[in-house]
């Protein structure tokens, strides 16, 4: 029995050294599988350990090669779409635990927002459907690290710094990278949260086919001598809609009820900033929950966003809005690489090449478990994307022992599709299976497909074993 795997193949002709591909497409398969990035629990033999370990301590392999396979998979995936969200963020990763292992003297190892913590900082750039919302994959992925001792702002004259030579920079870098991988013919909407309100990015990335779609971060100054932020208080609501809110530590689950208005507006650059262009005209929309549905103790939900998308109707307004909120996407993918999934900083590797070989892995193993999520509202979507055809024979002997003896409990969802796939890890994991309980989480899915690759291990041998006995 021939065991592929949905990573099989992705890195043929691309690296030099075939030996290494082939690793590392096993290596991308056995992390999918185990569900964790630290070593000691994904290889349950010495041999696998041994071989995880001299892939990412092999010099002639790069973080940067890890991801080119990552980025020609979303290529592949992109020909036939006509518009992409391009969202991007930063998170940082830290490695608190094993700062005596790794030293100061490492140059892929520095400071992070706690200065006295040791680790790096990760700004991907997430690609997803704009009509289906469904997740093609990553045009570009920045990792980068701060280095000891650094100067602060104050003493390096930050503020005077051009835009190319600040951190900052990673904002626009990011969708310069991606041009490369998204097709020419294929509209982008770069979105970004608070910190990628620059107005160097406003001047920089848009173009024919891009756009920007950024949450306002300042009261910007207008042409006219007014304030943003003032503008957009002074108009009457033009229309309305809902947001749905999830339960956090600081917000309470709701319908949300948000008035929206939006207005044409001519911003000025600060006055650091050297280029020529002084001013740009946006479009900027507002967007604020009515005090109707804020709960007691809560200051509302209020977004002020910039675009270079024209906003003349309110239609055009939601839609921009509805955009927008596909941000939680890479939110989620930060979730699940870090403590609620895969525990990559928990990895005890020994230096800071390791670590960002290891993590640029977990980032593609995690859009696997993000696509299984998103597949139960994307019906198009294909088992094939994510399993091999094995794997796939075998989810439908699972479907024998989980399914229940009512319609309800029956997987309501076209055999070989990613939904039907979906419904059924989670049901592994416990998951109830019925809708009016809810559509399970990306923990519930992956603690499901945990438990299917480990039981999919033993029926492979076991078939393995036969087609041996045959011989």
């Amino acid at each position: 029995m021939m065991l592929d795997h949905c990573y099989s193949g992705v890195y043929k002709g691309f690296l030099s050294d075939s030996r290494i591909a082939v690793r590392l497409e096993n290596c991308l398969s056995d992390l999918l599988s185990s569900g964790t990035a630290v070593i000691n629990r994904l290889a349950p033999t010495h041999s696998l350990k041994a071989a995880f370990y001299r892939m990412l301590s092999n010099k002639r392999l790069e973080h940067d090669d890890i991801l080119e396979g990552g980025y020609r998979l979303c290529n592949s995936t992109l020909n036939s779409l006509k518009h992409v969200l391009c969202i991007q963020d930063t998170t940082e990763f830290n490695y608190r635990g094993i700062r005596n292992k790794l030293g100061e003297l490492d140059p892929n190892i520095g400071p992070t927002g706690n200065k006295t913590v040791p680790g790096f900082f990760c700004h991907p750039m997430l690609v997803v459907d704009a009509e289906s919302s469904s997740i093609q994959g990553l045009s570009s992925v920045i990792i980068y690290n701060r280095t000891w001792h650094q100067k602060d702002k104050n003493e390096r004259n930050y503020a005077q710094l051009p835009i190319q030579d600040k951190e900052s920079y990673r904002w626009i870098k990011s969708t310069e990278l991606s041009r490369g991988i998204i097709p020419e013919t294929t509209v982008m909407t770069v979105i970004g949260d608070r910190e990628s309100d620059i107005y160097e990015e406003f001047i920089v990335v848009p173009d024919q086919r891009t756009h920007v779609l950024v949450r306002s971060r300042a009261d910007r100054n207008l042409s006219d001598k007014g304030k943003l932020y003032s503008r957009l208080d002074g108009i009457v609501p033009q229309g309305n809609s809902t947001i749905h809110v999830s339960s956090t530590k600081k917000r309470k689950a709701r319908i949300a009820h948000m008035d929206i208005s939006f207005s044409k507006v001519i911003i000025c650059a600060s006055r650091n900033y050297k280029g020529e262009q002084k001013t740009i005209e946006l479009s900027a929309i507002l967007v604020k929950e009515r005090a109707e549905t804020v709960p007691d103790g809560e200051l509302p939900i209020l977004w002020r966003l910039l675009t270079t998308h024209r906003i003349e109707t309110l239609e055009q307004a939601n839609q921009c809005i509805e955009w927008y909120k596909k941000r939680w996407l890479i939110e989620e993918l930060f979730r699940v690489i870090k403590t609620k999934g895969f525990g990559i900083e928990s990895s005890q590797l020994g230096s800071g090449a390791g670590l960002k070989k290891m993590l640029s892995m977990t980032l593609l193993v995690a859009l696997k478990i993000m696509q299984l999520k998103l597949g139960l509202k994307d019906e198009s979507m294909q088992a094939a994307d994510v399993f091999s055809s094995n794997q796939i024979d075998y989810l439908d002997m699972v479907r024998q022992r989980v399914e229940g003896g009512t319609e309800l409990q029956k997987n309501p969802y076209k055999k070989q599709t990613l939904a039907w796939a979906t419904w059924l890890l989670a049901r592994l994991a416990g998951w109830s299976g019925y809708k009016s309980h809810g559509p399970p989480g990306y923990i519930t899915i992956k603690e499901g497909l945990d438990k299917f690759n480990q039981q999919f291990i033993v029926y492979a041998q076991v078939m393995e074993h036969k087609d041996v006995c045959k011989d």
